[in-house]
């Protein structure tokens, strides 16, 4: 009985589906569709988009500006590109020309699927491409700075602010106003686009701005600063240009690829901030660089020319006038002359294998409250016997590979002997003999391994060595010949010729006060810093 029932079902279904109409016979028998629109359309020579409008139900207009020059005949200029409306038909193929030399408007029609027709009538323009020409630059002028807000922001050229720029050498930013800037037109590309050539003379000084920074001017580094990036927008000699009418902008690529986009200006008034206003005579380029810049805003450097030109450049404008003809003698290749910052010579490895005698032992120290200096070879009544140190060499031997690691040793000197490191001053109001070998016996009597690394400057520019000891190494920083202070006492000057070794003893001040201003404090019981001086000794010949 249910297979009954199923079978009846099924059977409903067929006859119901079969007295449904197709709901697609409409559309591929096409007699729904009267559509019968141009939907794009370019033609060779084409600059930017045609505006294509239906007027009613049987006409249309195309507008359409072509670029004459670029169009061998104009009886008979091709059509690159055409979209119609659904299963739409054209009067007119893709590749078929037309012609704009008639009295009367060319004309288009488009027939639909059903028969209906829209007929367009194309209306062209002669296109001018509105950059092509000659031009001198005039000035340039940037407006920069961190937090305007506060006053920090400056509307000024750059060629005011000489002492920035390589001006006495004739590459400021002034070396650009006799420059001229030639702009020829040699395609219209498939969008519509327009590019050419631009070439960048140098003037009659056959010179450009090298955009370098000088160090002098410089607030976080010591060498000149590369502002290519910024300042150099319109490349010397000749590079492609490219003009993009949707977004109104206006791209330079140099011989090395690079891009600088920016925007042609005609003559207006312009306000770059509030208050703050740029008036273009004839025509300028604009670079904006803010959304670059936005992010190193220099509060630390505010009002400064380094932050200006620097750290926050927001737009900068190259100012141009049009000319009918460049000079002659102005039509050089021109140079930047030096244009790269160059980098800062490597510091010479110092110079460490040979032999180095003892000439000042200084210790460093004392209880809390207590910190003083000393040197200890002049407390002759506090030692044993610290002048047989006085004598003493140490020499380094380098490896195979370089200064960089070898072997030390501490030799005894003409007198053979060493200090013994014995400490027979007083301690408080009494006379002891106390070892003290732990803390000013660390260098090796015997050859043993060094390395030298002059890069790790963490604690003085000089780099630290670390010399074997037996089983315990020691890293000592090397102190070059200049001025040094510990602990914010007096300085100590090490001279030309030497050297010094100093080696951190003791990590803070020992809070045992019961010897405080003593000469056992700063040599026994708290000594934190002990720096062992030496002179080159120069081999006899």
């Amino acid at each position: 009985m249910k297979r009954s029932i199923l079978f009846i079902a099924l059977g409903a279904f067929v006859l119901l589906a079969s007295c449904i109409k197709d709901p697609w016979a409409d559309v591929e028998e096409g007699g729904w569709n009267n559509d019968r629109k141009i939907l794009n359309i370019k033609f060779a020579g084409q600059a930017g988009l045609a505006k294509v409008e239906d007027t009613d139900e049987t006409t249309g207009l195309i507008n359409v500006a072509l670029a004459t020059n670029l169009v061998e005949d104009m009886s008979k200029v091709a059509l690159e590109t055409l979209e119609l409306s659904y299963k739409a038909t054209s009067s007119i193929q893709r590749g078929e020309t037309i012609d704009f030399t008639g009295a009367a408007d060319p004309t288009i029609t488009v027939t639909s699927a059903t028969g209906k027709t829209r007929t367009y009538t194309v209306v062209m323009t002669e296109f001018t491409e509105t950059i092509l020409g000659k031009y001198k630059i005039t000035s340039s002028m940037l407006w920069g700075g961190t937090g305007p807000e506060w006053g920090g922001g400056a509307l000024m050229e750059p060629s005011t602010k000489s002492w920035c720029w390589y001006a006495d050498e004739g590459f400021g930013p002034q070396a650009e106003y006799d420059d001229y800037l030639e702009f020829t037109l040699e395609e219209i590309m498939a969008d519509g686009n327009t590019t050419g050539k631009c070439i960048h003379y140098g003037g009659v000084d056959g010179k450009h701005w090298n955009c370098l920074f000088k160090a002098a001017q410089n607030k976080e580094g010591d060498t000149d600063i590369d502002l290519h990036k910024f300042y150099r927008a319109i490349p010397v000699g000749e590079s492609t240009w490219m003009r993009d009418y949707v977004n109104n902008t206006i791209s330079f690529t140099d011989a090395n690829g690079k891009v600088t986009t920016g925007k042609f200006l005609p003559a207006d008034n312009y306000t770059v901030y509030e208050g703050k206003v740029l008036t273009v005579e004839n025509n300028a380029f604009s670079f904006d660089y803010n959304a670059i810049t936005k992010p190193t805003e220099d509060w630390t450097n505010i009002y400064s020319d380094y932050d200006k030109f620097v750290k926050r450049p927001i737009i900068y404008f190259v100012l141009v006038s049009p000319v009918d003809e460049i000079p002659a003698e102005s039509m050089t290749e021109g140079t930047e002359g030096k244009n790269t910052v160059e980098p800062p010579a490597p510091a010479p490895v110092f110079d460490l294998p040979g032999d180095w005698k003892v000439k000042e032992l200084w210790v460093y120290g004392g209880c809390t409250n207590g910190l003083g200096r000393d040197k200890a070879e002049t407390k002759t009544w506090d030692w044993n016997n610290i002048g047989n140190e006085m004598d003493n060499i140490l020499t380094f031997t380098p490896s195979a590979e370089g200064s960089l690691s070898g072997t030390a040793i501490y030799t005894p000197g003409e007198d053979g002997k060493y200090w013994d490191y014995r400490w027979v001053g007083k301690k408080g109001d009494v006379n002891v003999n106390e070892d003290v070998s732990r803390i000013y016996s660390w260098l090796p009597h015997v050859a043993s391994g060094y390395v030298y690394d002059p890069e790790d400057k963490s604690q003085s520019e000089g780099g630290v060595i670390s010399i074997k000891n037996g089983p315990l190494t020691y890293a000592a920083n090397l102190l070059l010949p200049g001025s040094y202070v510990f602990l914010g006492l007096n300085a100590l000057v090490i001279a030309e010729g030497s050297m010094a070794l100093a080696l951190q003893v003791g990590s803070t001040p020992s809070s045992n006060t019961s010897y405080i201003w003593k000469d056992y404090d700063k040599f026994v019981n708290s000594p934190l810093i002990y720096i062992m001086v030496f002179t080159k000794q120069v081999p006899a010949e």
